[in-house]
């Protein structure tokens, strides 16, 4: 089959497109023929070999696809050959103590497509069948471009975060395909939202998102411009996914007993804290870590209910993966990349034209 696949750790460069073996499914699993996959930070991060992630080479790149099934592996009941499938990509036992409460997110055996398991830069993944959701009539490349970032966003604002109708929230980087997931989703819960962008492009971008303010952080302080629009309060809500560059300015943009929860950090781990702060406004600091199954479900019904959707810009073939991870790197990136899997001439709509900026 054709992949895109690494061999060693580094920048983009590594990036091969070529042959690499078809995977077989087993017990339980269902072989899926991918039609899309999308680009995530994740990808980069195991691609440079960072976040601690274990893998070995070569190795198959990417955590989101959709696709449909082509092989049903001994003992898979409840899904038939030719179903189109959206992924949940994160591999549990369901057997854990963590599992069983409801806690996929925490399972002590979870693995991420396309970090320490081959993922869906591939004309075919094998997964389990528990992994496998069917689309029911969404489309497919709305369907790849949604696990990671949706999931991620609606876990660790609705489940971790507690976000609350009324409430304000304040999302960094809402520009990227985590970003503006958030803003979406903060808004569905009935939030305010102020957003930061890069550039007044991105900026407009985030606004049709609906977010209620944006503040470009090339040109205004955020801090003061936070205070300015909560009326010197600060938010509820941080959405803190970029980490060492912007972890102390979060902090301050809090309210007394206001919420910060971190599903990444994308420009490193290291943060300083005053503790007086933690204590004297007795704020809270949450990790937020992927997202269970019922929180991609939940986010693909709100989709199929046209009250979110993923915003994608760019439609690339799967061999200029390599571009789409330049871009990224780049912050270029506004939404969404998806990959197209086959070799067949892409439609005309579908070659870069991804101009959809919607609103919720």
């Amino acid at each position: 089959m054709k992949a895109v696949f690494i061999q060693q750790n580094g920048g983009p460069e590594i990036l091969t497109y070529g042959e690499a073996e078809t995977p077989r499914p087993t017990l339980g699993e269902v072989l899926v023929k991918l039609d899309y996959a999308s680009v995530n930070h994740v990808d980069i991060w195991v691609r440079r070999g960072l976040g601690g992630y274990k893998t070995e080479f070569p190795h198959v790149l990417g955590a989101d696809g959709a696709g449909r099934i082509a092989e049903l592996g001994p003992g898979v009941q409840g899904l038939r050959e030719g179903t189109e499938v959206v992924l949940y990509p994160l591999l549990v036992d369901r057997t854990c103590r963590f599992c069983l409460a409801g806690r996929e997110d925490q399972c002590v055996n979870r693995k991420l497509l396309g970090n320490q398991v081959n993922g869906t830069y591939a004309q075919y993944v094998a997964v389990p069948a528990y992994n496998a959701i069917p689309l029911d009539g969404l489309d497919v490349i709305t369907a790849a471009a949604t696990p990671v970032t949706f999931m991620t966003a609606w876990h660790a604002l609705l489940n971790r975060a507690q976000l609350r109708p009324g409430e304000t929230t304040l999302i960094w980087g809402a520009s990227g395909g985590l970003g503006s997931a958030a803003v979406q989703i903060a808004k569905l819960a009935g939030a305010k939202v102020i957003a930061t962008a890069g550039n007044e492009e991105k900026a407009e971008f985030v606004a049709n998102l609906g977010a209620d303010a944006v503040i470009n952080y090339s040109k205004e302080d955020v801090i003061n411009r936070v205070m300015e629009i909560t009326g010197g309060q600060g938010v509820d809500v941080v959405f803190e996914n970029v980490g060492t560059s912007t972890w102390e300015k979060s902090v301050r943009c809090l309210s007394p007993t206001g919420r910060l929860v971190t599903p990444g950090a994308t420009t490193g781990k290291d943060a300083n804290l005053d503790i007086r702060d933690l204590y004297s406004r007795q704020i809270t600091l949450l990790g937020s870590y992927g997202g269970r199954k019922t929180d991609l479900l939940a986010a693909l019904a709100a989709i199929k209910a046209g009250k979110i959707k993923p915003a994608v810009r760019d439609v690339l073939p799967l061999s200029d993966a390599r571009i789409a991870h330049e871009k990224m790197e780049k912050g270029e990136l506004m939404g969404k990349i998806v990959l197209k899997i086959d070799r067949r001439p892409q439609r005309k709509e579908e070659a870069g034209q991804g101009k959809e900026i919607l609103s919720p």
